[in-house]
This record gives C-alpha cells, structure tokens and sequence, in this order.
C-alpha cells in the first residue's frame, strides 16, 4: 500500500504543480501591463514629436519656397530694368526692357505682409497690383537698397525681406531672413 499511496502522492504533486503552471500570477499580470503600458506611452510620445517635427519641416519648406519664388521674379526682373527710381525704402519702381514688356514700368512693394507686382502702372490703371506671395506667410519687412544711381557707376539693387509662417501654431512656425543683391544688366 505504500507504493500506491506514494504514487498517489506524486500524482496530487504533478496536479498541483499543473495546476500552478496553468495561469499567470497577480503580480506577473501588472507587472507586464505596466511594462506594456510605458512602452505603448514612449512610443506615443516619439509619434507626436514625429509628426511635429515633420508639420514644422513641411512649413519651413513652405515660407522657403514662397520667398524663393518672390525673390527670384524681383531678381529676373530686376536684371532686365532700367531708370530706377525709389520713392522710399518698401518701394522699387523701374523701367522693364523684357521683350514682352516693351519698356513697361513695373513696381514692387510691400502691402498687407504681401510682396505686391504691379506691371501696369499708367495714369488710367485699372489693374491692381499682384500679391507673389502666399497668404500663409505673412512679409515682415521688404526693403530695397539702391545704389550706384550716377551715369559713371553701376547700378546695385540689394533686397531684404524678412517673412515668417501665418496661421500656424508657435511650436511649428518658421521665420526667414533674405539677403541678395542685384545688378541689372546693361542692354
């Protein structure tokens, strides 16, 4: 009886031990939930930073393209103009020798945060000037720097124009500083 009595015994210690193994402990549980829980909190924190990293890109890349693109019509038109003539430091008008043009004036300057086009200047204007700025980056400043007016030196055009993003939340907007100088091409 001994020996079925000791089987017995060792049965009841493999069911117990079976029956220990068949689930997780309290303890086990929240400590796994709670490793869950931080991995699934720093990984959502490294989303957010992501996404904001990549609408701060996307507005940089913005305000760049928009004073790349204001700076580059002033400079090409800049480089085919004549008889400068400045009536304050915002403002720039010329004479245009482009070949569509046909001695036009033309006017740049500084309006509502816009950098404002005006190709049809004349007593009887009807034409309003054309913003060639976006109305998601709002101008700061513009001004123009002329010099070499006289008939013995060249003429320079340096243009400034500070801009930053419109309408878009402080920890992504962007500001932009532009430099660049110009000499008009003599024809």
């Amino acid at each position: 009886m001994t020996g079925s009595k000791a089987m017995k015994q060792e049965s009841n210690k493999t069911t117990k031990q079976q029956n220990n193994n068949a689930g997780f402990t309290l303890i086990e549980l929240m400590v796994s939930i709670s490793v869950f829980s931080i991995v699934v909190v720093l990984m959502s924190g490294m989303l957010v930073t992501s996404l904001r990293g990549q609408e701060k890109g996307f507005t940089a890349q913005n305000v760049a393209d928009n004073i790349r693109y204001a700076m580059e019509v002033m400079a090409k038109e800049v480089r085919m103009g004549s008889a400068f003539t400045q009536n304050n430091a915002n403002e720039i008008q010329f004479t245009s020798n482009m070949p569509h043009r046909n001695g036009s004036p033309i006017r740049f300057f500084l309006q509502g945060g816009r950098v404002m086009f005006d190709d049809n200047i004349s007593p009887g204007d009807v034409v309003p000037a054309e913003a060639i700025t976006a109305v998601n980056v709002a101008v700061s400043s513009l001004r123009f720097d002329l010099t070499g007016t006289g008939a013995a030196s060249h003429i320079r055009l340096i243009i400034v124009l500070e801009a930053a993003s419109a309408g878009t939340a402080a920890d992504v907007a962007t500001s932009i500083n532009v430099q660049t100088t110009i000499s008009p091409r003599i024809l």
